[in-house]
């Protein structure tokens, strides 16, 4: 018989919090905004958020590019 895993009530996926806190950082600081937006590539980005204490690698900000600000536009040229 095979088991499903699921998460604790309460707990949320990584992943998801990462997003959520990288998306209300750029809504409140418009200079981390700024910053984000000129980086060159997803892992100078990933670096920026670390930084600032966001840990999210750059293929999971390369996936989700287009939703991090308003109106769905790519975060990064490319």
């Amino acid at each position: 018989m095979a088991t499903c895993h699921l998460p604790a009530p309460g707990v949320e996926n990584p992943s998801a919090l990462a997003f959520h806190q990288l998306k209300e950082m750029l809504q409140a600081d418009s200079a981390f905004a700024q910053a984000l937006r000129a980086t060159e590539s997803t892992e100078a980005a990933a670096r920026l958020a670390a930084e600032h204490g966001v840990q999210v690698s750059p293929e999971a900000l390369w996936r989700h590019r287009g939703t991090l600000e308003a109106g769905g536009l790519p975060t990064w040229r490319g």
